[in-house]
């Protein structure tokens, strides 16, 4: 491969990147291993499926799976890089317990399971919060980073150890302002 091809694949790559980021109104972000976590340590024990929406490079989605063997993970991705470069890092870290599936979230019609964690851009809060409400069972936990729903009330706000930003707990059926379940 020439110095020229290799560039130019660069440039598509980075293309790919920024057009989904600007069109899906987010950045893939990874998640680091602490981070990761202070995450984990907010799943519930009798969990047995999570879903990561927004999975980006799969950092998050990958340290649950091997963190909790016991618990079916599956990361949702839309932009095509990260999303491949999740897959392959599945296939290599060979965990039975976990997938990556190329979809929106908005658009997947299948119950999430029992707790969806969620890093992505303030401006799609909303579209997370009325998938969830639509789709969620009563019950259900959900795990923000960073940014909370608008409209949801959260059963902790928890800051983070590893920077700045906060986890937003909340419960399905509890989550709406002025409802306890």
């Amino acid at each position: 491969m020439t110095d020229l091809s290799v560039l130019a694949l660069v440039g598509i790559i980075l293309a790919l990147i920024a057009g989904y980021a600007i069109r899906l109104k987010a950045v893939p972000m990874p998640t680091s291993a602490k981070a990761a976590d202070e995450i984990i340590a907010y799943i519930p024990g009798d969990t047995k499926a999570v879903t990561d929406f927004g999975s980006g490079w799969g950092d998050l989605a990958l340290a649950i799976a091997r963190a909790r063997p016991d618990v079916t993970v599956t990361g949702i991705e839309l932009s095509p890089i990260p999303y491949a470069i999740s897959r392959v890092r599945a296939i290599l870290a060979a965990k039975p317990n976990l997938d990556f599936i190329r979809a929106d979230f908005r658009t997947r019609d299948r119950d999430p399971g029992d707790v969806v964690v969620c890093f992505l851009d303030p401006r799609v809060m909303t579209d997370v919060g009325d998938v969830l409400d639509q789709r969620m069972a009563s019950g259900g936990i959900v795990i923000l980073r960073a940014f909370a729903i608008p409209g949801w009330q959260a059963f902790g706000e928890v800051p983070m150890k590893t920077g700045s930003d906060h986890l937003y707990l909340y419960r399905i059926g509890s989550h709406k302002s002025g409802i306890v379940a």
